[in-house]
């Protein structure tokens, strides 16, 4: 079975979520590069639409009404890394689930499932999307990103927000290029 991402204006072209996975990825380990966190770039491209695999998608494509595909990536982080890469974990987690809306607020174990939080979000059932695992190949996250600097989390906090920054613009200049079916002009980082 076919999985897309995408489907041009036209109707004619079609983009696998591989396709766009990989190629975000791409742009986004770019963008990350400039500070020196490319492979962590690459990751959140890899993941960000994973949820992109579920049916539920599949209908939205053909009209169907909006579904949430972005949570499925923070959770397939949590699952996956939160153990043995906490930091990576929380950070692409982050990144992830909040790619169309926004950066979250972290929020409290107490939040309900579905909160407009990140762990609301973690908490949230969703369709099944695990035929990802067919065709994805699992990042690697290496070692601590940055070195403390500052007070409390003004670190972990500013490298959040860069890398948050290189997968949505990594993602949004994919998605333009595919449906222009052209580069849209913007340079790399």
């Amino acid at each position: 079975m076919q999985y897309y991402a995408h489907i041009s204006g036209d109707k004619v072209r079609k983009q696998t979520v591989k396709e766009h996975l990989t190629g975000t990825a791409s742009r986004s380990e770019l963008f990350a590069e400039a500070f020196r966190c490319g492979a962590w770039g690459y990751g959140c491209g890899v993941f960000h639409d994973i949820g992109k695999y579920s049916q539920g998608f599949r209908k939205r494509l053909e009209g169907g009404s909006i579904t949430d595909h972005a949570t499925a990536g923070a959770q397939e982080m949590m699952g996956l890394y939160a153990r043995t890469n906490p930091l990576a974990a929380y950070c692409v987690a982050y990144c992830i689930s909040g790619h169309h809306s926004g950066l979250l607020d972290g929020g409290r174990n107490g939040d309900t499932a579905g909160e407009a939080t990140l762990q609301g979000r973690l908490k949230k059932q969703l369709e099944d999307y695990s035929p990802y695992k067919d065709e994805v190949e699992m990042p690697v996250f290496p070692g601590r990103p940055l070195t403390p600097i500052g007070k409390g989390g003004f670190s972990l906090s500013f490298y959040n927000r860069i890398l948050f920054s290189s997968l949505v613009d990594g993602e949004y200049l994919h998605t333009q290029q595919f449906m222009l079916g052209h580069d849209g002009g913007r340079g790399g980082p």
